[in-house]
Order: structure tokens, then sequence, then C-alpha cells
């Protein structure tokens, strides 16, 4: 071996795909918090995908002798108003959420409604910041004052506005999402795009004659996803607060699909009457899904902070 080579630096080699999802995977479960989110989603997804064998009611068969019953061997979570079985319509209304997309009745597309209006958000929402980040000048302006427009509106009354516009239906809903969660997005984006552009390699693609938007989707965006998927899974959860807001009001997916906003305002009309079953059960499914997102959310956001 000759002295240059004695010398030389060893250069590492970079960690394959595999290694990094292994990475990925033990900064996960070293977080008890984030553990304990991702059980509570990973159980609405498998409800939510195995429904069909959960249950051998349908989400919209009724019995009208067993109205308002509480919970027995039949009806492990008791029947509504219809004598519908909650648990059938509870865990087929996990599936809307975030396994299927209902555009018509025969015709449904894989993720649910709470995801697709997340998804179209983000990428709305990542080329407006990026754009007004990167490009700067009259760009930026035009598009953060159109942005702020549309964050002056309460959310509830701009969700209200949306559909009552274009009818109550799962793609409008979704359409309502996006446009609601596309401010945020953009603004996020931005500032992370104002601090990425300013690094040595995005001055090297500068100097290589590399296209503003190449410089937007291959150099700044993929290193500003960390803070983007932590938000976007937050975002998750907001949809499905706001899907349960719209249904409770009305708003939601038209009947007899089994909204989880709609069971609760149906339902609770017969609170006082004993039967509070109907609006219980799509409460908790509600809550505990929003809190398993924010927990698995927060969980990621510590344990990467630690890292960095």
């Amino acid at each position: 071996m000759t002295a240059s080579e004695q010398t030389m630096p060893k250069i590492s080699a970079q960690p394959s795909p595999l290694e990094r999802l292994r990475g990925g995977i033990s900064i996960l479960f070293e977080s008890k918090i984030a553990v304990i989110g991702l059980a509570i989603i990973l159980f609405w997804v498998f409800v939510a995908v195995f429904a069909p064998l959960l249950t051998p009611y349908s989400p919209t068969e009724q019995d009208y002798l067993a109205q308002n019953q509480g919970p027995s061997a039949a009806h492990p979570l008791g029947t509504d108003e219809l004598g519908r079985d909650v648990w059938a319509r509870v865990i087929y209304g996990a599936r809307v959420v975030l396994i299927m997309l209902p555009v018509t009745d025969s015709f449904w597309l894989p993720l649910g409604t709470a995801i697709w209006g997340v998804l179209l958000g983000l990428f709305a929402g990542a080329s407006l910041g990026l754009m007004g980040g990167y490009l700067g000048g009259w760009v930026d302006e035009v598009v953060m004052r159109l942005l702020d427009a549309l964050m002056a509106f309460p959310v509830v009354l701009l969700y209200m506005i949306i559909i009552a516009s274009v009818g109550a239906s799962a793609t409008n809903v979704v359409l309502a999402i996006d446009i609601v969660g596309t401010p945020g997005i953009a603004r996020l984006v931005r500032s992370l795009t104002l601090d990425i552009r300013t690094r040595d390699y995005i001055r090297a693609a500068e100097i290589r004659g590399e296209s503003p938007w190449y410089i937007m989707f291959v150099e700044i965006l993929p290193n500003a996803r960390g803070p983007i998927i932590v938000d976007a899974m937050l975002r998750v959860g907001y949809a499905i607060f706001a899907m349960g807001t719209l249904g409770f009001l009305g708003l939601g997916l038209p009947p007899p699909s089994p909204d989880w906003g709609s069971m609760v305002a149906k339902g609770r009309q017969y609170i006082l009457a004993g039967s509070p079953w109907a609006a219980l059960w799509p409460s908790i499914a509600i809550a505990s899904l929003v809190v398993g997102l924010n927990l698995f959310a927060d969980g990621i956001s510590e344990e990467s902070t630690r890292y960095q």
C-alpha cells in the first residue's frame, strides 16, 4: 500500500433505502407517544379494511323492530333510530374516512376522504409556497395576499360557504378540505423555502443553470419533507374533525352514508330519551382517531428533533 493510499481518508458509503427505513422505524419506536398514536391509527385502519368481515350487517340495513337499542350480543354497540347497527356504521364510516373515496355509487378511489383532501392541499400548498418563497418579488406578494384573504374567513364559515356553493358530496368535502388547508401548508412551505434557498447546494444548482422548477421541486422540496410530513399528519386529524363538523351541520356526506358527524347529529336527539349509543360511539371514533394522529405526529416530531 502506497503512502498516498494510507493517508487518503475513507469515504463512508451512503445508507441504503432499507437502512434509512430501519433508522426511521427505530426512531418511531423510541417514542412511546408515537407508538400509542400509531396503535390507535392501525386499529381504525384494520377495522376499515376488514369491515365486511367484522359485522354481518350493512351500514344501511334497517330493522324497525330494533330501534334505539343498547349494546347486545346481536348489536355490540346498539342501534340507531332506524334500527341500523351502530358498529357497522362506525366501521364503514372509518372506511370512508381512511380507505375509500366514494366518487359515485359504483366508483370508488383508494384512500379515504380525509386523506385525499390533505394530499390535494399538500400539492396546491407546496406549489404555491415554493413559488412564493423561491421566486419572491411580485409572485410572492400575489400568492401570499390571496392566501391571506382565504385565511381571513373563520374555518367553519369557509367550509360552510364552499359546501353550500357546490353541494354536499364526498368529492366536494375533499375540495373543501383542500381549499381550507392550502393557505396553512403554503405558509409553512414558504418559510422552509426561504431558509433552504440560502444553502450552498441551491447556489450550486443555480450555477449549473438548473431551471427554477427543478430547484424548487428537486432541490428544495425533498429537503423540507420532514416538517411537511409531520404537518400533513396533523392535518389529516383536522380533516377528520372537519368532516365530523360538516356532517353534524348536515353538510357532510349525503345520507344514508355512514358519516360519523351526521350519526352524532341524528343520535343526539335521543340522548335524553335514554338512548345515547348512536351519538356516543361515533363521537368516540372521531375523538380517538384525531388524538391518535396528533400523538403520532407529536412523537415523530419530538424524536426527529433529537437527532438533528
